[in-house]
């Protein structure tokens, strides 16, 4: 079975876009974002920032070797939630996977600190300016594309048909055009037989 981390990624990030609204500065970030919906542990920036490493992997719910290198406990807590949060989103998400596949998948999101990553700045995007949406790459590529497809497909079927009206033309004049081959072939089987070409 292929992973479903992308997938639940992907389901994430769609279904985030309205998670955020903006709460007052702390003393050492910015505006920070607080979410409307209530999480297991809802923190603000300035009980984050009063917390220890050790402190905010316990209250994500995971141990620092299963958190992606690079990944801030922190952020994952104020920008995603905790584990369980991702539990609760996935199964919502994605009701086909059982509990256990659920949480391997959490686990999986977890280490993987690409797609991590991606989801805290997404977040981080969205509570910055609520009405941002995604800008999505045309589809397609444009009609220059369009046009060298269709003209690598006009060539190539040019030069077949070419092709097989030789062919034809050589089996319907009766092998026509094999008299090179056929005197090379002989000369081949007399050079075999002790003669010389």
């Amino acid at each position: 079975m292929k992973s479903a981390t992308p997938i639940l990624a992907q389901a994430l990030l769609a279904a985030s876009t309205t998670a955020f609204t903006a709460c007052p500065a702390s003393s050492s970030r910015a505006a920070q974002p607080q979410r409307t919906r209530p999480l297991h542990a809802t923190l603000t920036a300035d009980e984050l920032n009063s917390m220890s490493r050790s402190e905010q992997l316990k209250v994500l719910g995971v141990e620092e070797s299963k958190l992606a290198l690079g990944i801030d406990p922190d952020e994952v807590l104020e920008f995603v939630g905790t584990r369980d949060d991702l539990v609760t989103k996935f199964t919502a998400d994605i009701a086909d996977l059982s509990s256990t596949d659920v949480e391997k998948e959490v686990d999986k999101f977890l280490m993987d600190g690409e797609m991590l990553d991606m989801y805290i700045k997404y977040n981080q995007r969205i509570a910055e300016d609520p009405s941002w949406k995604p800008e999505y790459a045309e589809q397609g590529g444009g009609s220059w594309t369009e046009t060298a497809g269709t003209l690598v497909t006009a060539g190539i079927y040019l030069v077949g048909g070419i092709l097989l009206k030789d062919a034809f033309d050589a089996w319907r004049n009766g092998g026509g055009g094999g008299e090179e081959v056929a005197a090379v072939a002989a000369a081949v089987d007399a050079a075999g037989s002790g003669g010389a070409l």
